[in-house]
């Protein structure tokens, strides 16, 4: 049999491209692998380790992602718009608002008021939240013994 149609059919068994099949010392095992005729030959082969399949490469990462201005392609706001920066920060600050609950550190009765000021936009982030808390008495301080 021809190595590429033995490949292909190898590769078929492997389930894998035909560019991943290698073939084992060649010249040492020649007269095997002319007499391989049929799939059943060809898994002999993958037994014996004459014919394997060469394991996938992972993907290289980049050191570190180049992003300065001269890199830059776009705006600002095309790069990542507006609605996915405020998608971003009301997100956060909702799950910060329910841990916060679920902890006993904000009464469940404030809870929407506050989810209500956090939908208006009142908040920059999280530690100008945390700030209006404090500053509003709606942060209780859960003691440790109870």
């Amino acid at each position: 049999m021809k190595t590429t149609a033995l490949k292909r059919i190898a590769a078929d068994i492997l389930n894998v491209g035909v560019n991943r099949i290698r073939i084992k010392d060649f010249e040492e095992h020649s007269s095997r692998i002319a007499e391989a005729l049929t799939r059943e030959d060809v898994k002999a082969l993958i037994k014996d380790k004459i014919v394997y399949a060469v394991p996938v490469k992972p993907k290289k990462r980049k050191e570190r992602k180049r992003k300065s201005a001269g890199r830059r392609k776009g705006t600002k706001y095309s790069r990542k718009p507006k609605k996915e920066i405020w998608m971003e920060r009301i997100r956060a600050l909702r799950r910060f608002l329910n841990k916060l609950v679920e902890e006993g550190k904000v009464a469940r009765e404030n809870k929407r008021k506050l989810y209500l000021k956090i939908k208006g936009g009142h908040f920059r982030g999280k530690s100008a939240f945390l700030t209006y808390l404090k500053d509003n008495g709606f942060l209780v301080e859960v003691s440790k013994n109870e």
